[in-house]
C-alpha cells in the first residue's frame, strides 16, 4: 500500500502497549519500521528496470525481517536514549510485519520469501490506495492518541481485519459470477480504486483476454506471430516484464514508422468512479523491429498519462 497508510498502521501499532512501556522511542521505532522497506524506492535512481525487479524484494522479505527490524531497533536506541532495546526491536518488528501484509494484500506482488525465491506473492484484496484503510487507521490513532491505552489500537486492527475479510467475500463472489457466466479460461479478479465491493475480472483464454467492470466486458487479442514474437520474448526487457505481469497482453503498434511490440499488464487496467478507465499502463515492455524483422531496440517503460 501507500506511505499514508504504512505510516497509520506503524503509529496505531506504537500505541499498542509499546509506547506505554518506552515512550517516544517504541512509537518512533514502530513507524519507522512500517515504512522502511519502501527505502528500495531509491533504486528508481539506477533505472526503471532495476526497480522493478528489486522493489518489494529483500526489504520485504519475511525471513530479513528480524534483521532489518534490528537495525532500525538500533538506531532509534542510539538516537534516543539507548533504553528498552528488547521493546524497540518488538514495536520496529510489529510495524515493519504490518508494511508486509498490507502490501501482500494488494495486487502488485511482493516478494516474501526473498532472497530465497522470487516469487511474488498477492491476495488481491484491495485497491493499492484505499481510503476507506486510510479512515479507519486514522480514527484508530485519534482514538489510541486520547486515551493512551491500547484497547483503541487493538480494535481499530480488529476493525481493519474484518473489512479485509468483506473483501474477501467479495472478491469470491466477482468470482463467482465471473464463472457463471462462462468461459474456461484463468479468473483473476482486482478491487478497483475507491470501490471495494466492485471488482475487475480478468480471464484469460490464451488467444484472448477478458477484462470485465461493471457490467461490461472487452476482448483484448493477443499478438502471435511466428517470426517476431520468439525474438520479443528472448530480450531481457520482456522476460523481467514476464516474470512480473500477472495478465499480460502483447499488442503489435506502428510507431515512427516501425513495427513495435508491446506487452502490458491488465491487473493494473482500473475502471475509475467517475466512468472513464485507467490503463494502469505504468510499465509496459516495448521491442522495436526494423523492416527486416530485426530487434533495433527493447526495454520497459512507462505509458501513464
Amino acid at each position: 500500500m501507500d506511505t499514508i497508510a504504512h505510516g497509520l498502521a506503524g503509529a496505531v501499532i506504537g500505541y499498542c502497549g509499546f509506547r506505554q512501556r518506552a515512550g517516544r522511542a517504541a512509537l518512533a521505532a514502530s513507524v519507522l519500521g512500517a515504512e522502511f522497506p519502501d527505502i528500495d524506492i531509491v533504486l528508481l535512481l539506477v533505472n526503471s528496470e532495476t526497480y522493478l525487479n528489486w522493489h518489494r524484494g529483500i526489504t520485504h522479505s519475511v525471513l530479513l525481517l528480524p534483521v532489518w527490524s534490528w537495525i532500525v531497533a538500533f538506531l532509534v536506541w542510539d538516537m534516543m536514549g539507548r533504553k528498552n532495546f528488547r521493546i524497540l526491536w518488538g514495536a520496529s518488528a510489529a510495524g515493519m510485519l504490518s508494511h508486509l501484509v498490507m502490501d501482500w494484500i494488494t495486487s502488485y506482488g511482493t516478494m516474501l520469501l526473498s532472497p530465497v525465491s522470487d516469487a511474488r506473492f498477492s491476495l488481491n484484496l484491495v485497491f493499492i490506495l484505499d481510503p476507506y484503510v486510510w479512515a479507519m487507521l486514522g480514527v484508530g490513532l485519534w482514538a489510541v492518541i486520547r486515551s493512551q491505552k491500547p484497547r483503541p489500537g487493538l480494535i481499530c486492527i480488529g476493525v481493519l481485519c474484518a473489512y479485509l475479510l468483506l473483501c474477501s467475500a467479495a472478491k469470491l463472489h466477482a468470482r463467482h459470477e465471473a464463472r457463471r457466466e462462462g468461459g474456461s479460461g484463468e479468473l483473476t479478479a482486482y478491487a478497483q480504486p475507491l470501490r471495494p465491493f466492485s471488482w475487475t475480472v480478468v480471464r484469460d483464454e490464451g488467444k484472448a483476454v477478458y477484462w470485465s467492470a461493471d457490467g461490461k466486458t472487452e476482448m483484448f487479442e493477443q499478438f502471435y506471430d511466428d517470426d517476431l514474437l520468439p525474438k520479443a520474448e528472448a530480450t531481457e526487457a520482456v522476460k523481467t516484464f514476464r516474470w512480473f505481469a500477472a495478465n499480460p497482453v502483447v499488442e503489435k503498434l506502428t510507431e515512427n514508422g516501425r513495427t513495435v511490440l508491446r506487452y502490458r499488464d491488465l491487473r493494473f487496467r482500473s475502471p475509475l468512479p467517475w466512468g472513464t478507465v485507467r490503463e494502469g499502463l505504468f510499465v509496459v515492455a516495448k521491442v522495436a523491429f526494423d523492416s527486416h524483422g530485426n530487434v533495433i531496440a527493447s526495454g520497459l517503460a512507462s505509458e501513464d498519462r
